[in-house]
C-alpha cells in the first residue's frame, strides 16, 4: 500500500508538470516576479527553494485567511501537517504522524515556555491572530532547535521587536464573527517610529460560545443507554459540544534601537485565556460540561542583531523570561490542579565570514526552567529543568550542488525538588544533505539526519515516587483529561531516529510544486501502553518502549488554468499519506489517514475566491484498543474584496467552511468521540490597514 501510494503520487506529480509546464509555458505569461520567501527557521536563512529542510509558510494574506483560534486549526491545511484537537480550545499541531512533546512551538525561534507538551489537554499560549508569519520544518529538527523537535518545528514569527523602522505611523484593525460558536474577534496592531526608534503595540480579543455541531457531539457507539447518566449526557449533547465556550485576550509593547546593520530590542506580553475541556457522557448534564482551564502567562523578550568584524560576520541573540500558570476547575466549581512553569531560554547564533561558495553559523542554546503540579491531580513532581547546547551547520557549493552538514550536542538536567529522583542525559544530532539544482527551476534535494530525544517529565516522572519506584496501586493518581492512571518509566532510554528523506522542487514557472518521501526509524520510541487493568473503572497505563518505523509521502502542485487580462484562475492539487507501525505490537496510535484534495482560485485585481475540497479517507489501520475512524469531505470556500478609501486600504472576506456540514472526527484527538470538529460554519471579517 505505501509503496503504490508514493509510486501513483510521484508519478502523477512527474506527468502533470510535464503536460502542464509545456502547455502554460506556451500560452500564458508570468503574472508577476516570483518572490524568494527566506527560510527564518532554517539558521542559515535560505529562500525556500535553496533550503534542504521541507518547510511550510504562512505569510501575509495567506495567513490572514488561515488563522484561527490555535495553532492547529490556523495549520491544518499545510501538507503533512495535522490537528489533534482536544477540544476547540485547544489544537496541536501534529507533523507527519508526530505530536506532542516531539514537536518544538517557537515563537521568535525561541522555546516557549508552558505546559502544552505535558498533556494533549493543555493549549500551547501563542495566539496566532498576532503572527505575521508561521513556518513549520517539516521531519526532525533536533540539529537546530533541539531534543524536542524530532518530529518537527512550528516556529511562529511576529513584529513584537522591530528589526526594520517604519516610515510612517501604521498597522490594522481587524474584527471577525463565526456563526458556528458566536466567535467575536478583535484584533489591533500600531506601529510607528521616531529617530532611529521602532515601537510596535497589538491586542487580540476573543470570545465564543459553545460549537455547533451535526447530530451528536457524544459518539453514540460508545454511550451505554442503560445507564442514566450517559444517555442524559449524550443528549445533553446534541447539536453542540457542551462546555466548549471559550474567552481570550492578549497583548504586547515592544520597540527597537535600529542601528546601521542591526538592532537591539525588548517586548512584553499578557496573555489570558479560558477554555473548556469536554466530557465524556457520563459526566456531562444539560446545563455542565467538563473540565475549565483558566491560564495566564508574562513573557519578556530581549533580542539584538548585530554586525561583527573579522571571521565573525553577524551575531543574533534573543533571551526569552516566562512566567506561566494555569489551575483545572472542575465540574463542581473545585480547582483540581495548579500547573506552573517559569524559566528562561536563549539562543545565539554567529554567522561565520566565509568564501563565496561557503556559509557556517554555530550558536549556543541555553534553557532554564522551574516546573510545579500542585493540587488533587498533580501526578508529576515538582522538578528543575536544565539543559545547555551546542550546535554548528554548514554549506558549500559544488558547481549545481549545494552541500549542508551539521552536528549538535545537548545536555539535560532534571532535578526532583522534594525528592532525589533525578536524571541527566546527553543527546547528539546531526545531518547531511544536498540539493541538486538541474534546471533553473527545479531541484532535487537528499537528506539524512540522526536525532535523539531525552524522555520528558512527564514520561519518567508520572506516578512514580521520589525513590524512583511507581507509586502503590491505591496510590495512583488519575490523569482527569485522558482518564487513565498514567505511569511514568523512569530508566526510560533516549530515541534514537534515523530519518531519510528524497525530495523534488518545481519553484519558478506557471506550474510549481514539491513532492517529498520520508522513511524514520526510532528505535525505543516511547509511547503510553494501556495495560487493560482498571481499577475503579480507571484503566492503568504505563509508558513502554519500542522501535517504531514512520513512512509517508506529501505532495503538492499549482498550475494557472485560465487567464483573461486581469482574471486568472489557477488550481491546486495536494495529498500526504504516512504509516506508522511498532515492530511486534502493530500500528503506531492516532496517525492521521490519507488525504487528497484540490483547491480552485480565482483572481482578479480587488478580488479573489477560492473553493477547497479535501477528502480524508478513513483510518482503519489502528493500535489494539483504538477504535476505528471514518473518513469525510470537507468543503471549503474564501471570498475576500478588497476596500480603498480615504487613503487606508481595507478587505473585506467570508469564509465557509464543512459546507457539506458532515460529522467530522479526527483520528489524531485524544477526544474524537467527544468533541468532534464543528459543523457548517460561516466567518465574515473586515480588516481596516492604515
Amino acid at each position: 500500500m505505501k509503496s503504490a501510494v508514493a509510486t501513483g503520487l510521484m508519478a502523477a506529480y512527474l506527468g502533470t508538470i510535464s503536460i502542464s509546464s509545456l502547455a502554460a509555458e506556451a500560452e500564458l505569461e508570468h503574472a508577476e516576479a516570483a518572490v524568494e520567501e527566506i527560510v527564518v527557521t532554517s539558521t542559515l536563512h535560505r529562500s525556500r527553494a535553496d533550503t534542504a529542510l521541507p518547510v511550510n509558510i504562512l505569510a501575509g494574506e495567506e495567513l490572514r485567511e488561515k488563522v484561527a483560534a490555535t495553532l492547529g486549526e490556523t495549520l491544518q491545511d499545510q501538507v503533512g501537517v495535522s490537528i489533534a484537537s482536544f477540544g476547540p480550545g485547544v489544537g496541536a499541531v501534529v507533523i507527519r504522524g508526530q505530536g506532542g512533546n516531539r514537536v518544538q512551538v517557537l515563537q521568535g525561534g525561541v522555546g516557549n515556555i508552558d505546559a502544552s507538551s505535558i498533556s494533549a489537554d493543555h493549549a500551547n499560549s501563542l495566539e496566532p491572530a498576532l503572527a505575521e508569519r508561521i513556518e513549520v520544518l517539516r521531519g526532525p529538527a533536533t540539529l537546530l532547535y533541539g531534543n524536542g523537535a524530532i518530529g518537527g518545528v512550528v516556529n511562529v514569527i511576529d513584529n513584537r521587536i522591530p528589526t526594520r523602522l517604519p516610515a510612517a505611523l501604521g498597522g490594522f484593525i481587524e474584527t471577525r464573527h463565526n456563526s458556528a460558536s458566536d466567535q467575536q474577534v478583535s484584533v489591533l496592531k500600531l506601529e510607528a517610529g521616531a529617530g532611529q526608534f521602532a515601537g510596535h503595540l497589538d491586542a487580540v480579543y476573543r470570545e465564543s460560545n459553545d460549537v455547533e455541531v451535526p447530530g451528536y457531539a457524544i459518539n453514540p457507539d460508545i454511550v451505554n443507554f442503560q445507564d442514566e447518566g450517559e444517555f442524559a449526557g449524550l443528549v445533553a449533547s446534541k447539536g453542540k459540544i457542551p462546555g466548549s465556550n471559550t474567552r481570550s485576550h492578549a497583548g504586547s509593547i515592544g520597540g527597537s534601537w535600529i542601528l546601521d546593520g542591526g538592532y537591539i530590542g525588548v517586548s512584553f506580553n499578557r496573555l489570558e485565556n479560558e477554555y473548556g475541556i469536554p466530557g465524556r457522557a457520563v459526566e456531562l448534564h444539560a446545563a455542565a460540561g467538563g473540565t475549565r482551564i483558566l491560564m495566564q502567562q508574562d513573557r519578556a523578550d530581549f533580542e539584538f542583531q548585530l554586525p561583527l568584524a573579522g571571521i565573525l560576520k553577524e551575531v543574533h541573540g534573543r533571551v526569552s523570561k516566562v512566567d506561566y500558570q494555569h489551575v483545572e476547575v472542575e465540574v463542581d466549581g473545585k480547582i483540581g490542579t495548579r500547573f506552573e512553569q517559569d524559566g528562561v531560554a536563549g539562543r545565539f547564533t554567529f554567522h561565520l565570514g566565509l568564501n563565496d561558495n561557503r556559509e557556517g553559523v554555530f550558536g549556543l542554546h541555553f534553557s532554564h526552567r522551574n516546573f510545579s503540579a500542585l493540587g488533587e491531580e498533580a501526578f508529576i513532581p515538582r522538578i528543575d529543568i536544565d539543559s545547555l547546547a551546542l550546535f554548528t551547520v554548514h554549506s558549500f557549493d559544488v558547481d549545481t550542488t549545494t552541500f549542508e552538514f551539521g552536528l549538535r550536542a545537548e545536555r539535560r538536567s532534571l532535578a526532583q525538588i522534594d525528592g532525589s529522583c533525578d536524571d541527566s542525559s546527553t543527546s547528539f544530532s546531526g545531518s547531511a544533505s544536498s540539493i541538486w539544482r538541474f534546471r533553473e527551476d527545479m531541484n532535487l534535494l537528499l537528506s539524512y539526519a540522526y536525532s535523539q530525544r531525552s524522555a520528558t517529565v512527564e514520561e519518567l516522572y508520572s506516578n512514580i515516587d521520589t525513590s524512583c519506584n511507581a507509586l502503590a496501586s491505591e496510590e495512583l493518581i488519575q490523569h482527569v483529561a485522558t482518564r487513565r492512571f498514567e505511569i511514568g518509566d523512569p530508566r526510560a532510554e533516549r530515541e534514537t531516529s534515523n530519518n531519510m528523506e528524497i525530495g523534488l522542487r518545481k519553484h519558478l514557472g506557471n506550474v510549481t510544486g514539491e513532492l517529498n518521501i520520508f522513511y524514520n526509524e526510532i528505535s525505543d520510541y516511547l509511547f503510553l501502553f494501556d495495560t487493560g487493568i482498571f481499577r475503579d473503572g480507571i484503566e492503568i497505563s504505563s509508558y513502554a518502549q519500542e522501535d517504531a518505523v514512520f513512512q509517508g509521502v506529501e505532495t503538492q502542485l499549482g498550475f494557472p488554468i485560465f487567464r483573461n487580462g486581469d482574471h486568472l484562475s489557477e488550481l491546486s492539487l495536494f495529498a500526504d499519506y504516512v504509516s506508522a507501525k511498532f515492530d511486534s505490537s502493530g500500528n503506531v496510535p492516532r496517525i492521521p489517514p490519507l488525504r487528497f484534495g484540490a483547491e480552485l482560485r480565482h483572481s482578479h485585481l480587488d478580488w479573489q475566491a477560492k473553493l477547497r475540497l479535501t477528502q480524508v479517507q478513513d483510518q482503519s489501520s489502528t493500535a489494539p484498543k483504538e477504535s476505528k475512524t471514518e473518513g469525510h469531505t470537507l468543503l471549503n470556500i474564501y471570498l475576500d474584496y478588497h476596500l480603498a478609501f480615504g487613503g487606508r486600504t481595507g478587505l473585506f472576506f467570508l469564509k465557509g467552511s464543512n459546507l457539506l456540514d458532515e460529522p467530522i472526527r479526527w483520528h489524531t484527538s485524544y477526544l474524537k468521540d467527544v468533541a468532534p470538529a464543528p459543523g457548517r460554519a460561516f466567518e465574515l471579517g473586515l480588516r481596516i490597514e492604515f
